[in-house]
């Protein structure tokens, strides 16, 4: 079988394990879920707005709540950001109160290498820290140069992040990860564990996958420059590598 066969019957072999343990994990997650929940007959609206900041080899820092993001390397000395609220109301007019309760602030320090990025959420309320969580969500695409470093905080959501060259480090709570390393030969070490959850690689001599509680991913090469560390507490983690 040649190379490329063998590389698409693993990535199918893959991607029907994740298919099987997102399964599980809607199940573990049923209480969180019911804490969470919005009532069924919510509509959902959405605005988006655009920003654009400029970045050469710095640190872009991610910091949100509820909502995916998805992450993409490109060659230019700027990060470009979409940001898309999503409200679930019973009406266009309710919406427009939660709407004005959701902000993205966008900053940078004073030498210009670190790009701050925070959704802000209404303060919670200690005696129902949950309620209306998933109301209030905001997803983001982003294009970042590809030799920047990444930090990353999530609450609830899923990341996936492609084709970003330098440092990463990212800490979700709920959710899955999916890294597409831009090149193994270049990867120096990578750290990955979930709590509770799943794992899967396509990274040699890693084994491919593994499901259960305290499952990690450790990978290291001398000869390579970039470093990948991932905390996950309940969801999957799972890591490409691109091997051209």
């Amino acid at each position: 079988m040649s190379s490329s066969g063998s590389a698409n019957l693993l990535r199918t072999d893959c991607s029907n394990r994740r298919n099987a343990f997102v399964l599980g994990f809607a199940t573990s997650c049923i209480l969180f879920c019911l804490a969470t929940a919005t009532p069924a007959f919510a509509d959902e609206f959405s605005r988006v707005s655009n920003y654009s900041v400029h970045l050469v080899r710095g640190t872009l820092v991610v910091d949100t709540r509820v909502g995916d993001l998805f992450i993409e390397g490109w060659d230019k000395d700027r990060v470009e950001i979409e940001a898309e609220k999503v409200v679930r109301a019973g009406s266009e007019k309710k919406s427009q109160s939660y709407f004005d309760r959701i902000r993205v602030r966008l900053t940078q320090d004073e030498e210009g290498k670190t790009i701050f990025l925070k959704a802000l959420y209404p303060p919670r309320r200690p005696w129902r820290p949950f309620r209306g969580e998933t109301k209030l969500s905001v997803n983001f695409r982003i294009k970042m140069p590809i030799e920047s470093n990444l930090v990353l905080k999530c609450v609830n959501g899923d990341v996936r992040i492609r084709g970003v060259a330098g440092n990463e480090e990212l800490n979700v709570n709920y959710g899955n990860v999916e890294i597409t390393v831009p090149s193994v030969w270049s990867l120096r070490s990578l750290r990955a564990h979930t709590w509770l959850g799943y794992v899967q690689s396509d990274l040699k001599p890693l084994p491919e996958s593994d499901a259960g509680l305290g499952r990690r991913v450790l990978f290291w090469s001398p000869q390579g420059r970039q470093e990948i560390q991932v905390r996950v507490r309940m969801g999957g983690v799972f890591v490409y590598g691109n091997y051209n």
